[in-house]
């Protein structure tokens, strides 16, 4: 029998932890080749969108940091006060993004080696968009660098404080080939597998593997578990459907958006508080294009590599929200 999320998560409470349920799926079928995220966080998130062309020179880490000049134009989310690049796509349709995974699941970054060059948690998106063309690369190099634990400071509901960071990473290619990446306990634990390609917060992956397995029916809660199961449930209607036109897939997509959607006020009871989406970003990998609705205004913003020169070796803004322009 299948068993309710809610009723799993209520007697296991010790391993849902907090819910602050970033969501993400990944659709790869015929022409259409799209991904759904959002970014659910206390207060207003400013998200600027930039554009880097090829040939910028980056240290991604200050101490024995790897340093590179970038192979590939890109496009970034720069979010919060500290312009952590919670998301990004590449010209050759890499994405890079970054969602909330708590210390109460078990993240814990590796110790850093003295033969072994670092990348910072918070630049990992960053320095996988500016080298990499594919997920295999990307899996690759994490096993030959150390991510070093730099603490993320002043987010929202913890400004005037320096984090742990509480992240973990998803990736997708324009091949449709898609990796989760954690670290547990000082291990780096990496998914690629078809699950891969739904990702929210807490637990640890495993765990919402398990879910998968068991065949768990997703709750309305804004519980991370839920969310994603309701992500891939829209999903897999449309491998069903075999929506393969990318304009009726954009289309469904909007569902998907819609059933993690949570950008209102309204408590949720399951956890005595809300984590509303501040922003919601549709990629095109194909064409790629962002389409970016942010919950609180209503003009849904267009983004695309034509926007700059993508051979130049500079950062451009290419948009933010209309209360910091």
């Amino acid at each position: 029998m299948k068993k309710t999320l809610l009723a799993i998560a209520l007697a296991t409470t010790a391993t849902v932890g907090i819910a602050n349920a970033c969501t993400t799926a990944v659709y790869n079928n015929g022409e259409a080749q799209l991904t759904m995220r959002t970014m659910d966080w206390f207060g207003h998130d400013q998200a600027v969108v930039v554009g880097t062309g090829a040939g910028i020179d980056t240290q991604y880490s200050a101490t024995d940091g790897v340093a590179t000049r970038s192979k590939f134009a890109a496009l970034k989310i720069e979010s919060f006060n500290p312009g952590i690049v919670a998301e990004a796509m590449n010209e050759q349709g890499l994405e890079a993004r970054i969602l909330y995974l708590g210390t109460g699941a078990g993240t814990e970054f590796a110790q850093d080696r003295a033969d072994t060059k670092n990348v910072d948690a918070g630049m990992v998106p960053t320095w996988a968009v500016d080298n990499f063309s594919s997920v295999t690369e990307v899996v690759s190099a994490l096993q030959s660098v150390d991510v070093l634990p730099t603490a993320v400071c002043d987010l929202p509901n913890h400004e005037g404080e320096c984090i742990y960071p509480p992240v973990h990473y998803q990736f997708a290619d324009a091949q449709g080939n898609t990796a989760v990446v954690e670290f547990i306990k000082g291990e780096m634990k990496i998914y690629t597998g078809s699950g891969s390609a739904y990702m929210s917060n807490d637990p640890a992956f495993d765990e919402h593997l398990a879910l998968d397995e068991q065949q768990v029916e997703a709750g309305s809660t804004i519980l991370p578990s839920d969310r994603r199961l309701r992500a891939k449930s829209v999903i897999a209607d449309m491998y069903e459907r075999n929506v393969t036109d990318a304009t009726k897939a954009q289309n469904s997509m909007k569902a998907v958006g819609a059933t993690v959607f949570a950008g209102y006020d309204q408590i949720d009871k399951s956890v005595n508080d809300v984590f509303p989406t501040l922003w919601t970003n549709y990629t095109d990998r194909d064409a790629k294009t962002w389409t970016f609705d942010r919950y609180d205004t209503w003009a849904v913003e267009h983004y695309s590599f034509d926007m700059f020169n993508n051979d130049e070796a500079k950062r451009v803004v290419l948009g933010a929200h209309p209360a910091n322009k």
